[in-house]
C-alpha cells in the first residue's frame, strides 16, 4: 500500500506515523511511505527580493528538516524507509496533490472543535475537501 503521511512536527503527526507503522492489518506489513511537509510561503513577494532566493530556500529547508526529523527517526527505528517531499504552498492543497496516485493520505488532527476549525481553519478539513484520495485522520 502507498501511504502519504502529512508531517508538521506536531505530536499529532507523530501519532499518524506510529499508526501507520503499527497497524499492519490496515496498511500491510511494509507500506510504501512518503512523508510530506508543507510550509506556507513567505507572505511578501518583496521578502524574497530582500533576503534573496538562496536564504529563503535555506529557511524553507531548515524548517522542513526540523519538522521531518522526528518522523524520520520513528520510521527508521521501525526498520523502515520513507521517501520525503518538502513542499511550499497551501498545506491542504499540497497534501492532496501529493496523495494523487497513492492509496491513502494519513494525517494527525490537533483535536480542535468544529467551532475552532471554523474560526482557525484546518489543514485536515481542507485536505479532505479537495482530495480524491481517501484521507485517514488520526486523533
Amino acid at each position: 500500500m502507498k501511504v502519504v503521511i502529512a508531517i508538521d512536527g506536531s505530536p499529532s503527526s507523530i501519532r499518524a506515523v506510529d499508526y501507520v507503522l503499527t497497524h499492519h492489518e490496515v496498511f500491510g506489513a511494509k507500506p510504501e511511505i512518503t512523508l510530506v511537509n508543507v510550509h506556507l510561503p513567505v507572505p511578501s513577494g518583496r521578502a524574497k527580493q530582500w533576503v534573496g532566493k538562496e536564504i529563503l530556500d535555506a529557511y524553507y529547508s531548515e524548517e522542513a528538516e526540523a519538522q521531518l526529523a522526528p518522523a524520520r527517526a520513528r520510521v527508521k527505528a521501525a526498520g523502515r524507509n520513507a521517501s520525503e517531499l518538502k513542499l511550499i504552498g497551501n498545506p491542504g492543497d499540497e497534501i492532496a496533490k501529493a496523495g494523487k496516485g497513492q492509496h491513502m493520505i494519513v494525517m494527525g488532527t490537533h483535536g480542535r472543535s468544529a467551532l475552532g476549525n471554523l474560526v482557525m481553519g484546518s489543514v485536515a478539513t481542507r485536505t479532505v475537501a479537495v482530495s480524491d484520495t481517501p484521507v485517514l485522520l488520526i486523533k
